[in-house]
């Protein structure tokens, strides 16, 4: 047994106590009937690091189960474990992994013919069965929670927040490079001079090249000066606990940063240095920067990529909001507001029936019932069958005593619901509709459910009848679809997992009786005393229904908020370059608009004549955005089985948006340039 000495032990064996002194302690743990085993603390291990999946207090040998093991006998059909081998350093993965193919057939075969009654073929329905090889570094970032000590990441997360970060710095470099060849002319003189001086063409790209290096060094430290100050919200609002000054001893740190530098700096300058480089000594002089119709198609190109990305960013993210929005508002299939549930109950054994009773007697419950598993984190499956079919189907259970369809608020479409009074009643089931058509009956013909018998697909094959079929609800997450569902008695002792499972008490507020957070706060002080005048050892842990089901959309919820702030970003970084190439076309075109206004241009001529130019800009752009944010949205929808529709408007009010800004953001220009004295424009010529 291992433990964490730096919490675990101090938690349970005292603050000053020392890892050696926690050998060879005593601990005892509370098992799922209730019962207490012993166990001695072999080892301690100091704790994990943040980034690693291996997250736990306490670890128990497998050698600890061996009875419970053997009695069940699932060691190839129990899928709840991982299993961590040493692969030696010359081995060949390719090799290994097709030869570890093989063990599923040679061991899991006595197991499925004893529990199923089945070959290991017919087990898996004539699909193979594949075991997969993962390396330990990829566990982190793989997206796959199950069977891991710990938390693991979301790649989804990290590939969308990376690409923004990255669209971010080349929106950026974006604008470094339009600002600075559209403000060539007021180097060209410099360039020309030092060229007549002698000074070679690769040497004024040097220098370019380093003014541009400089540049992002400096924003490099002040980034580094801000993230250490925003990490703390960064975190809050990502539920991460990531630490930055761990990074500031780390040589790739500095390593990796100076790699950034340069490279950012390089791909930022070359443009403009190759461009600044190639002016010719005598054009240089005389004011001449070489072809402006090609300047100005590369700068306003740019430009469009950069609102481009933009609007679609709006896009994105305002659907990313309608579909938490839309997926929070939805229909489940019951009332899951008001509900309170205790966690675990299972600690207290098989008889909970007296804190039935205590929580039954507080007037601020209308319900109070138990069940293992709950609402939408009902995970547990099992293979049953017909009796005129062989067919296997495999349908998601969970155990219920007989109040707690009712605390749901469940409609019954056939049939009806167990019934205290009639003790048969627990070798009986309950069945959604979902079920009935993958079992193939009908609700409105023949044959109906109600009556018809189930049996398992392991084991004994026992039968249960069907007496009541409930109207589908989302009993798991809102992203998924409903799936069949058999509801089960709590106390049917024929089914393989009676006795084990975490087990639960929810209880439906009375909202009269639930008026403020502090009477709320006392009706849970009061729910925990009573679980602890029972059992002073049950840890005390409350959720309530709405809250878990919110949390299935914690990742949207997080990615929301962070794509509004990365989006408003890219949009005033975006702004910014449009305001430095007005400033630019501005001082360009001072004595053509003074031109104008001497031959009669009025203000509001001059400021359409130039704003137009650039709100042609913001119109391809929004063309180009619209289809690719489409694409973007229609493909992050498909992981939903519950869709907000994709509304047209939000696309042309996206753009119609954009152009606003963009006009706002020119607007101080052009209406300055329309009210410029001409004749101050026309002085010099």
């Amino acid at each position: 047994m291992g433990a964490q000495f730096s919490s675990w032990v101090k938690k349970y064996f005292g603050k000053e106590i020392e890892p050696a002194d926690a050998l060879e302690q005593v601990v005892e743990v509370k098992d799922w009937d209730g019962t207490w085993q012993t166990f001695i603390v072999r080892g301690v291990v100091k704790d994990s690091p943040q980034n690693s999946h291996m997250d736990f207090d306490v670890l128990v040998s497998l050698e600890s189960y061996d009875e419970l093991m053997e009695i069940h006998g699932w060691k190839w059909i129990w899928n709840a474990f991982t299993t961590y081998v040493m692969v030696q350093d010359d081995v060949n993965m390719a090799y290994l992994h097709e030869k570890i193919q093989e063990l599923p057939a040679k061991w899991a075969a006595p197991t499925t013919e004893r529990i199923f009654n089945q070959t290991v073929e017919e087990f898996t329905g004539g699909f193979p069965w594949k075991l997969a090889l993962q390396p330990l570094d990829e566990i982190h970032t793989s997206g796959f929670p199950a069977n891991q000590l710990g938390p693991t990441g979301n790649p989804l997360f990290i590939k969308i927040f990376a690409a923004i970060g990255l669209l971010v710095l080349i929106l950026s470099a974006i604008n470094f490079m339009n600002l600075s060849t559209a403000k060539s002319t007021r180097r060209s003189k410099e360039v020309g001079i030092r060229k007549v001086m002698g000074s070679q063409r690769h040497l004024i790209f040097s220098q370019f090249i380093l003014e541009s290096i400089m540049y992002v060094f400096f924003s490099a430290v002040l980034a580094i000066v801000l993230v250490s100050f925003v990490l703390p919200y960064f975190n809050s609002l990502t539920d991460s606990d990531l630490e930055f000054v761990s990074y500031l001893s780390n040589p790739q740190f500095y390593l990796m940063g100076i790699l950034f530098v340069l490279v950012l700096g390089f791909l930022s300058g070359s443009y403009p240095a190759i461009y600044l480089s190639s002016f010719q000594p005598i054009q240089s002089l005389k004011g001449v920067t070489g072809n402006k119709l090609k300047g100005n198609f590369i700068r306003n190109g740019l430009v469009v990529f950069q609102f481009t990305i933009s609007i679609a960013l709006i896009v994105c993210t305002i659907f990313v909001q309608k579909q938490v929005s839309y997926a929070s508002n939805l229909d489940v299939g019951f009332a899951k507001d008001n509900i309170l549930q205790i966690h675990n109950i299972e600690q207290m054994g098989f008889d909970t029936e007296v804190l039935k009773s205590k929580l039954s007697s507080n007037p601020a419950f209308s319900g109070v019932a138990k069940s293992f598993g709950i609402p939408p984190n009902v995970f547990s499956g099992d293979r049953y069958k017909t009796l005129k079919d062989d067919n296997v189907v495999q349908l998601r259970n969970i155990r219920v005593d007989d109040d707690y369809l009712n605390l749901l608020g469940l409609d019954f479409v056939a049939g009806r619901n167990f019934d205290k009074q009639i003790t048969t009643d627990k070798y009986k089931v309950i069945i959604n509709a979902e079920a009935v058509k993958l079992l193939g009956w009908s609700l409105n013909g023949d044959p109906g459910p109600i009556g018809q018998k189930i049996k398992m697909a392991s084991g004994d094959e026992n039968e249960f009848e069907v007496i009541g079929v409930v109207q589908d609800f989302n009993f798991n997450s809102l992203k998924e679809g409903i799936l069949p569902l058999i509801i089960i008695h709590h106390l049917n002792d024929q089914v393989w997992d009676y006795g084990f499972g975490l087990s639960y008490y929810s209880m439906r507020l009375n909202p009269s009786s639930v008026s403020s957070g502090s009477e709320l706060r006392v009706i849970i002080e009061e729910v925990k005393n009573d679980i602890h005048s029972i059992d002073a050892s049950i840890p005390f842990e409350y959720s309530f229904m709405d809250q878990e089901f919110d949390k299935t959309f914690r990742f949207e919820q997080n990615a929301a908020i962070q794509m509004n702030i990365f989006t408003l970003m890219a949009m005033v970084i975006a702004c910014l370059g449009l305001f430095g190439l007005a400033a630019f076309s501005a001082e360009q075109r001072t004595k053509e608009l003074g031109i104008r206004k001497v031959l009669g241009a009025k203000v509001f001529q001059i400021v359409v004549n130039f704003s137009s130019e650039f709100a042609k800009l913001i119109l391809v752009s929004s063309l180009i955005a619209c289809p690719l944010a489409y694409f973007l949205v229609r493909s992050w929808l498909s992981d939903f089985e519950y869709q907000t529709p994709i509304d047209l408007l939000v696309f042309i009010l996206t753009a119609a948006g954009a152009l606003a800004i963009a006009l706002l953001t020119i607007s101080f220009q052009s209406v300055s340039l329309a009210n410029q004295n001409p004749v101050k424009a026309l002085r010099s010529e």
